[in-house]
């Protein structure tokens, strides 16, 4: 039998959830422009023909399905605007909420306690769940078609076969890495559809993931191919790595979101081996070794492809593995003993309250000041100047933004600036004065009395010696890894104008409490010019 649900549970998980509805429009006021991988998602929906949409998916990082849900939304006439992508991401955000509501509830009617205290509150989840990227689709297909699964194993029968089956598929469509998840899930339902002796059942639940898999096959010669330009930022991932993106996520919650699935998983073991040698099936043990399991088997197999795949990984990879692990903990942990649920309980009060006070300040940040740089320089430069946009994947942003007449380039130029252009910056990367071009067009600019604009972040250089060029890739200091390359053709540029100007205003600063660290730009204006002849005359 499941524990009995009080009013007082009802009336937590009500607050909290209003609370975190709340955290997603104070969100939605304050999240401002579009930023870098929020465009390259933009610009992939939006290609002419969906044959070139799906051509382009590798330069990205999920299937088919977020893009076209995009297309869909712009061809609606609400996506013509940013603000109306905006409302998109709002609402992707507020179904995952709802998720954790439909998932608890389908299964065992519980109530979702630790997901909207911990996950529906984390400003993680919020900034890049309700950002215009797969994450937080991904998170709620996932723990809906967990649910669905489980609603068939309550009663096999052809509709929630179909639901449970359908629901696979889609979450595998939406993001690749709801694989491994979807694995620990089918696993789980098989192996408490074998305890109870349900053999055809056990078939059915293998077959939804075995469906999942096989409707991933036509991604496989395109990822194959993107390796071959992915490898420059495939820098690798360690255990230090991990509990520092992990620490980055959940702040000040950070133990609770450490601690939760070791003591779910423990404390899941211990109930069912008290209860295993009962003669009849409980379906609250089942739920137990199901939720257990899936879980285990789903971190797992996360660990060793996010091992395997060697990207640095970034927050917002772990939303679904974060939606995942509270879910999971609703599934069990209540339904240990009375205590137990009370513990649950108060335990979801204290962290909602620290979750929602440390939301709030992470909350205000824009995600970008790369549309006000943008329109400032729009306004600011003439057509004879040149604005130099540094790193380069900042002019995925700017090319967004930008309204004006004057010429830009990044360091080093690449002719495509829609996506994550990897393979344009592997050859450049191979090449010898590959930021040359852009010295001497700010060379001739300057000297014929007009103004260069540097956008982005430049560094300083250290040295009074002007900074080396590195050996062509994959022979630089880390291999195939871009990071040193554009920190030497920044720090060039930067020692090229500083021994050259005469001028620089400082026209936008960097924010340290009001932009989104990931793209927070400066904008500085240059003029004048010294020759070096100037710079170091004759004896």
């Amino acid at each position: 039998m499941f524990p009995k649900i009080s009013h007082a549970d009802w009336i937590i998980a009500v607050l909290i959830s209003l609370a975190a509805v709340g955290l997603h429009l104070f969100s939605f006021t304050h999240v401002g422009g579009l930023w870098r991988d929020e465009v390259c998602m933009i610009n992939i929906s939006s290609l002419p023909t969906l044959g070139q949409v799906w051509q382009t998916l590798p330069y990205d990082h999920c299937p088919i399905v977020f893009p076209v849900l995009l297309r869909l939304w712009s061809a609606s006439g609400l996506g013509e605007t940013d603000g109306g992508l905006r409302v998109l991401g709002l609402v992707i955000g507020l179904l995952l909420l709802a998720t954790f509501w439909i998932a608890s509830r389908m299964k065992g009617k519980g109530l979702p306690l630790l997901s909207v205290a911990l996950a529906g509150l984390n400003f993680t989840i919020i900034r890049y769940g309700d950002s215009l990227r797969a994450y937080g689709l991904a998170t709620a297909c996932l723990l809906l078609t967990m649910a669905l699964i489980w609603h068939f194993m309550e009663t096999p029968n052809l509709r929630r076969g179909v639901m449970a089956g359908l629901g696979a598929v889609v979450c595998v469509q939406v993001l690749y890495q709801n694989a491994f998840f979807l694995l620990g899930i089918g696993i789980a339902g098989a192996a408490v559809c074998c305890r109870r002796g349900q053999y055809r059942n056990a078939f059915a639940v293998v077959s939804f993931g075995a469906l999942a898999a096989l409707s991933l096959l036509p991604y496989l010669p395109r990822i194959s191919q993107a390796q071959s330009w992915w490898l420059i930022n495939r820098t690798g991932v360690n255990g230090a790595m991990f509990l520092n993106r992990i620490d980055e996520a959940t702040g000040i919650l950070a133990p609770v979101w450490f601690g939760l699935p070791i003591v779910a998983v423990l404390a899941g073991i211990g109930c069912f081996l008290t209860t295993v040698r009962q003669k009849e099936t409980d379906t609250r043990q089942d739920l137990i070794l199901f939720a257990g399991l899936a879980l285990v088997i789903g971190l797992v197999g996360f660990g060793i492809f996010i091992k395997q795949a060697a990207l640095p990984t970034r927050i917002w990879h772990y939303i679904p593995v974060m939606g995942f692990i509270v879910v999971c903990g609703d599934a069990i942990l209540p339904r240990i003993h009375r205590r137990v649920h009370l513990l649950v309980l108060a335990a979801a009060v204290v962290a909602g309250a620290l979750a929602f006070s440390t939301a709030l300040p992470n909350l205000k940040l824009r995600m970008t000041n790369g549309d006000l740089v943008a329109a400032l320089v729009s306004q600011s430069a003439s057509r004879d100047d040149l604005i130099i946009v540094h790193p380069w994947y900042y002019g995925i942003t700017f090319a967004h933004d930008y309204r004006g007449t004057t010429p830009w380039m990044t360091l080093p130029p690449l002719t495509d600036y829609r996506f994550h252009r990897y393979d344009l910056l592997k050859a450049a990367m191979q090449e010898t004065n590959a930021i040359e071009p852009v010295l001497e067009k700010a060379k001739t600019i300057l000297s014929s009395g007009h103004r260069v604009w540097l956008v982005g972040q430049l560094p300083i250089p250290q040295t009074e010696a002007p900074p080396a060029d590195l050996p062509p890739a994959p022979y630089g200091p880390l291999g195939w890894a871009d990071e040193p390359y554009s920190d030497v053709w920044g720090t060039q540029a930067s020692y090229f104008l500083l021994h050259h100007i005469t001028n620089a205003t400082l026209l936008v600063v960097t924010s340290t409490n009001t932009i989104n660290p990931n793209e927070d730009m400066i904008l500085v204006r240059t003029s004048g010019w010294r020759s070096s002849a100037d710079i170091n005359p004759p004896n």
